[in-house]
């Protein structure tokens, strides 16, 4: 089968060149490479032009404006594709020169599979091994992520991918680009958690093989996405995000027809009404003033009426402690530092 991988850049100039060569050395070789960067401020353009000509090097593109989310980049790169799977090479991130010769087969063995993928090595800024990436599922279960297995893609979202997102990096996934267009395309506003919303949306078509070899170097460092993030300490646009995620999915699972959906849109639109109560919760913790009183009022509309005296003093004592206690203590704290 014929994979287009798609390589998204943003200022990885470090890691970029490391990043093409494991895609030019996979040992299965029917695959073009589509290169795309999002206008990178570092010397991107100059190392992807190294490649331009390469016979495998199909499309190499700069953008003249930022996208500002890298799902953009996602959808324009099937746009270009030609193959019939695609791979989604993060800049920043290495390949096992095997990925695609192990997993590849699944789909030619498999007509139901629409998304494959492998564990990943954590891989530091420095290219360090730091462990693997099963850390994130051994809480949930330890012992199924031991071994290889396929299953059916309604059941993984139910016992795991509704909850969190457990296929922790677009790097080590294969999926079919039909099932990814009839889905409706990665959501650009979902900047941080995009790759959740579409996993789910393709696993929900078919099955789903999770390889336990690890095939892929999944690199950790200060300059991804989530780190920004998390620097800038914007927990609300975090929060945000969850929230419109999970709105999203409550469409796209209203829309399926499949009767064995119904429980995960019940279970779903639960988590909405818990993620509108914990907004109201980290406005008030967080004092972000202006989004304390809009919050809570969407809150209360995720109890019923008799539960909303208790609700609101909840939510009132949260105001009294996170003001009259918790500030002036940060204040002191700051003032003796």
């Amino acid at each position: 089968m014929f994979v287009s991988v798609i390589v998204p850049s943003y200022n990885h100039a470090q890691y970029l060149e490391e990043r093409i060569n494991s895609i030019l050395n996979q040992t299965y070789t029917d695959f073009e490479v589509i290169l795309l960067d999002d206008l990178s401020p570092d010397n991107t353009a100059e190392i992807l032009a190294k490649y331009k000509t390469h016979p495998k090097v199909s499309h190499c593109i700069i953008n003249e404006q930022n996208s500002g989310s890298t799902f953009y980049q996602w959808n324009k790169g099937i746009d270009l594709a030609k193959g019939e799977l695609i791979w989604i090479a993060e800049s920043d991130d290495t390949a096992d020169p095997h990925f695609l010769e192990k997993l590849i087969p699944q789909f030619d063995q498999n007509q139901n599979l629409v998304l494959a993928y492998s564990q990943s090595y954590k891989m530091s800024a420095e290219g360090e091994l730091t462990g693997t990436w099963k850390e994130q599922t051994d809480p949930i279960n330890s012992e199924e992520f031991e071994n290889s297995f396929t299953m059916s893609g309604l059941k993984y979202i139910e016992k795991y991918l509704i909850d969190q997102n457990t296929v922790p990096n677009a790097s080590g996934v294969i999926f079919k680009k039909q099932t990814y267009i009839d889905v409706g395309r990665a959501n650009p506003s979902l900047r941080f958690i995009g790759d959740w919303e579409i996993w789910l949306k393709i696993i929900s078509q078919g099955e789903i093989y999770y390889c336990a070899e690890c095939l892929n170097y999944f690199r950790y460092h200060n300059t991804s996405v989530i780190a920004q993030a998390r620097h800038k300490k914007d927990h609300f646009e975090v929060r945000r995000q969850v929230l419109l995620f999970r709105n999203e999915i409550q469409v796209f699972l209203n829309l399926n027809t499949n009767t064995n959906v119904q429980h995960l849109t019940d279970y779903n639109l639960k988590q909405i009404k818990k993620e509108k109560r914990k907004n109201a919760s980290l406005a008030i913790r967080r004092r972000y003033y202006k989004k304390i009183i809009p919050t809570s009022l969407t809150a209360l509309q995720t109890v019923p009426l008799p539960f909303a005296p208790i609700l609101v003093l909840k939510l009132l004592l949260q105001f009294l402690l996170s003001v009259l206690v918790i500030a002036p203590i940060k204040t002191i704290q700051s003032i003796f530092k």
